[in-house]
This record gives C-alpha cells, sequence and structure tokens, in this order.
C-alpha cells in the first residue's frame, strides 16, 4: 500500500478508540497527535520524549492514546497484511494450477487447501479475509503488548485490545 493510504486507513481505525478511550484528544487534537505521530512513530515509547509541545500534565499520570492507537493499530495491521499475503500466495497457486488444469502433487497442498473457486476460470470466492480465533487472540496481544510498552497501564491497556478485537469482529459479522 501506498504510505497515505496507510495513514488515512490507521487514522480510520484509530479515531473510534481513542474517541471512546480518550475523548479529550478528539476533533482538533487528533490530527496533530496523528501527524506527529507519523514524523516519528516510535516516540510514544520513549518516556522522556512524552512531554513537549503536544503532550499535557504529568507524563506519569497522562498518557496520550492517539500514538499509541496508532502505533498498536500498525502492528495490527501489519499482521493481518501478513495473513493475508500467506493466504493470497495459497489462493494464487491455487488459482495459477486450475489456470492451466495442473492437479497438486500432493493432497493437502496449497492447491487443495480449501479454498474454493467460484469456476475453473473465475477468481476465489472467498474474497473476504476472515481471522480465526488464534488470529484474533493474536492481535489482541499485539495490540496489548505496544498499549503497555506505550505507557498505559495494563487495565486500560487490556480494554484497548480488547475494543480493537470486538471492533473487528463487528465488522466481520456485518459481512
Amino acid at each position: 500500500m501506498h504510505p497515505e493510504l496507510d495513514q488515512a486507513l490507521l487514522r480510520d481505525l484509530a479515531q473510534p478508540l481513542v474517541t471512546r478511550f480518550s475523548p479529550g484528544e478528539d476533533d482538533e487534537l487528533f490530527p496533530l497527535l496523528c501527524a506527529a505521530h507519523f514524523a516519528d512513530p516510535t516516540a510514544f515509547t520513549d518516556p522522556d520524549r512524552r512531554t513537549g509541545p503536544l503532550a499535557f500534565g504529568v507524563p506519569e499520570l497522562v498518557v496520550l492514546l492517539t500514538p499509541v492507537v496508532l502505533a498498536a493499530m500498525t502492528e495490527a495491521v501489519r499482521y493481518v497484511v501478513e495473513a493475508g499475503m500467506s493466504r493470497g500466495e495459497r489462493v494464487t497457486t491455487a488459482a495459477i494450477r486450475r489456470l492451466f488444469r495442473r492437479p497438486p502433487a500432493v493432497a493437502g497442498t496449497p492447491a487443495d487447501d480449501g479454498i474454493a473457486a467460484a469456476g475453473d476460470d473465475g477468481p476465489p470466492t472467498g474474497t473476504t479475509l476472515a481471522l480465526s480465533a488464534a488470529e484474533w487472540s493474536a492481535i489482541r496481544e499485539i495490540v496489548e503488548r505496544v498499549a503497555l510498552r506505550g505507557g498505559v497501564d495494563p487495565d486500560r491497556a487490556g480494554l484497548i485490545a480488547d475494543a480493537v478485537v470486538g471492533q473487528g469482529q463487528l465488522e466481520a459479522g456485518r459481512r
């Protein structure tokens, strides 16, 4: 993906979470914090850098969530993209085999992994990426780990991780 699209996607994914968990960062502050985060994505993990023009209050008491949520969503999206690429490789291999009418050498290989096609020449029917319970669990762990690294207290980090997974599963259920 193009970097600007990545940033737009991450902003879209982070906005509802920031609104829910830190409403004071919404509206005018959210775009500023996004710009600051994208200018230096690793700054949120450095306790000495949680001060300055985009910080407020005592750093030990107030953690701005926008950069933390953006970093967490970056890692979650990276995980999903890698899962999608792995599945895409299997789908492509199966499609090429169908295109040239070549059966898989061994049962259970990518061409025989349960990925169905609309027809011999059509695209795969499963165009929506569905995640397993184990994959959602991995995403939850990723988000929680990033939030903790960003200085969010453990209870709140768990709530943010639960919200990310819940948001994703609700959207998946609507498709």
